[in-house]
């Protein structure tokens, strides 16, 4: 009997794991593979700035642009991602650019900046902040040079606004740009729903919607916007706290994004993070700009489609570790003629509980 319990048992549990592997199979028309992965070493000190807070990329002519998230002393880098017979050969950081503290805005505004654009036509860098919540600093999106000297700030929706009756969350707001693939605006999403929207993700599901925006390049002004559903939180924290939520997305053509989703549930040790890829085509979307509240209204967000969990990779990565995935543009082109896209990660400068600099290499397949 005891030996009939135990086949019974694990037959149960190989159903589960069935059900589980079915469940976070991949079903969007993207196809991504996996191809490197490559931790750039931690204390790396750049013009008197160490290295890390990476917390969004872009492509900058033969380079790349890095913004870091530290609000302290709000900065991006310049660096090469060298990639030969697609693997990751070196990462190496060549500049650092701190914002010209002799303008009002760089001087009043609070920089906790979490994505950034380079303008090509302009020659000049985007990049968004979250500003700080709790002590009522509006979030932002502006433009400086390429040398850190401000240009203008772009008009946000008055429900973003800090002090707004629509009570957006603290470390919840733009922390993803891209551009769209026309190059006539980019789009802008949020982490986290604003509180009169939604729900933070939990462990059950719920209504939690963030806003992702296109912006116009030449008007400089918000033109359309959707909405996009988090996922619930999988892994109920051992320890007291959890969160999903956007953390940068990408527009890979006219009508279809990437959204990286990542989820912390603490506990869990070096499987605390996680991170989905989905693919959404808004194209058919409800204009949600002029909407202040989501929940009210209860409009329906855009569908997506899983197309890639990096779960499915963890226990081939150097330190079984999917760290805070923060950012995304485009690799080089492969040889094949396919494309290849590249995520970083945000090391949070974590001295207690150390985290690391991960950059990953994907390859779009067709």
């Amino acid at each position: 009997m005891m030996r009939i319990r135990n086949i019974l048992f694990t037959c149960f549990i190989a159903l589960l794991a069935s059900c589980s592997s079915v469940k976070n199979k991949p079903t969007a028309d993207t196809k991504l593979k996996f191809l490197d992965e490559y931790i750039f070493p931690a204390n790396v000190v750049i013009a008197d700035a160490e290295v890390g807070g990476l917390s969004g990329i872009d492509n900058y002519k033969d380079n790349y642009l890095l913004v870091c998230d530290d609000s302290r002393n709000p900065r991006f880098y310049t660096a090469e991602i060298n990639i030969n017979n697609k693997k990751i050969d070196t990462v190496i950081f060549t500049d650092v650019t701190f914002f010209k503290p002799d303008d009002p805005f760089t001087e009043t505004t609070f920089l906790d900046l979490e994505s950034i654009l380079y303008h090509p036509e302009e020659d000049a860098v985007l990049v968004s902040s979250e500003g700080s919540i709790n002590t009522s600093r509006d979030p932002s999106i502006f433009k400086v040079t390429v040398d850190g000297s401000f240009i203008n700030s772009y008009e946000i929706p008055s429900y973003f606004y800090a002090e707004s009756e629509a009570k957006p969350r603290h470390n919840g707001l733009f922390e993803g740009l891209t551009k769209s693939v026309d190059n006539n605006g980019f789009w802008v999403g949020t982490e986290l729903p604003l509180e009169t929207d939604g729900e933070e993700p939990t462990t059950k599901e719920n209504y939690s919607p963030v806003r992702i925006t296109y912006y116009d390049w030449k008007s400089e002004k918000p033109k359309f916007q959707f909405i996009y559903p988090l996922d619930k939180i999988e892994k109920a924290p051992k320890g007291d706290f959890a969160v999903n939520g956007l953390s940068d997305l990408f527009a890979i053509s006219d009508k279809k994004f990437l959204v990286l989703e990542r989820s912390y549930s603490s506990g869990w040790g070096d499987e605390s993070n996680g991170l989905k890829i989905y693919e959404v085509d808004p194209s058919n979307s409800e204009n949600t700009l002029d909407t202040h509240n989501l929940a009210e209204n209860r409009l329906k967000p855009v569908s997506k489609k899983l197309a890639f969990d990096l779960e499915s990779i963890r226990k081939g990565l150097q330190e079984n570790t999917i760290d805070n995935i923060e950012g995304i543009c485009y690799g080089p082109t492969l040889p094949n003629g396919n494309k290849t896209l590249i995520l970083i990660s945000d090391n949070n400068f974590n001295s207690l509980n150390p985290q690391i600099n991960q950059f990953l290499l994907f390859e779009i397949v067709k």
